[in-house]
């Protein structure tokens, strides 16, 4: 009782803030969630990634209890994907980006149960991630308007990322990381709400993020090469352009309903819709 009482009071709390106080909120959980990976192994078989697999469940957990205790709109995620034309394009987007990330890498001569491992551990990521970033972080911020909820839930995946470079630091490395991590968010948050299932963008984000297990062997050599500043800025920017970020804000255009006029003229002509008012301008 008293636990229901106090759930329920934090869950009052939570939903009386305004936007800055609800971001440093959620910012809270998330930091918390991110010291799951300060702590120590608990065991380390060569190439069987227990550890990481059992870190990021943990982070997952954390989520979904912090997803039950506040109960945001984007609870209703972990149901069977919306099904609409929409969504099927969407999801057909997002396997041929899967289907591209995946061709980079391979580790052919790793055995089958290092495999089965590797891919565990993959999914183990896209649950934990997509858990804070997507049904909580953004879910908790849709009150605020779906365009804030995806650029703050975004920028957030970005900077969670800075994690990984930590204690030991690489200032460019790590901006180049958050900024490509922040275009991921952005297409995730496209297919999430075209989709409205935790589970098609916990696959795509695990199957994009293959080669951190199935990683090919670099064979190049040579210096180290420290960019300038101007320099370092602007790969940061592509990184988050050519990766994914310029694909998931046009996915959002799309999904606010302002449709390019050659692809109305496309939906016509192929009789997807009968007539050119039906597509919002």
């Amino acid at each position: 009782m008293l636990l229901c009482m106090s759930v329920e009071r934090i869950r009052n709390w939570y939903w009386s803030l305004g936007k800055f106080d609800s971001v440093v909120a959620l910012l809270i959980v998330a930091i918390s969630a991110l010291l799951i990976f300060r702590t120590p192994e608990v065991t380390y078989f060569k190439g069987i990634y227990f550890s990481e697999t059992l870190q990021y469940t943990l982070v997952a957990l954390v989520g979904f209890i912090a997803v039950l205790i506040l109960r945001p709109p984007t609870i209703n995620s972990f149901g069977l994907p919306k099904i609409s034309w929409m969504s099927g394009f969407f999801i057909v987007i997002a396997i041929g980006i899967a289907i591209f990330d995946m061709s980079y890498g391979y580790d052919i001569k790793q055995p089958l149960r290092v495999k089965i491992a590797g891919v565990i551990t993959l999914l183990s990521i896209g649950l934990a991630e997509e858990m804070i970033n997507r049904v909580l972080i953004f879910g908790a911020l849709q009150r605020f308007g779906t365009k804030f909820a995806a650029i703050i839930s975004s920028v957030i995946f970005g900077l969670m990322h800075i994690n990984v470079y930590l204690p030991e630091w690489s200032a460019w490395d790590a901006y180049w990381h958050v900024m490509m991590a922040a275009g991921f968010g952005f297409l995730a948050c496209a297919i999430f709400i075209a989709t409205r299932s935790y589970w098609v963008v916990v696959i795509f984000h695990a199957l994009s993020d293959w080669t951190i297990v199935f990683d090919k062997k670099n064979t190049f050599t040579g210096d180290d090469y420290s960019p300038g500043i101007l320099e370092g800025l602007r790969w940061g920017v592509e990184n988050f352009a050519i990766e994914y970020g310029l694909l998931g804000l046009v996915l959002l255009y799309v999904l606010r309903g302002r449709w390019p006029k050659w692809v109305i003229r496309v939906a016509i002509k192929w009789k997807l819709v009968e007539q050119a008012e039906k597509i919002k301008s």
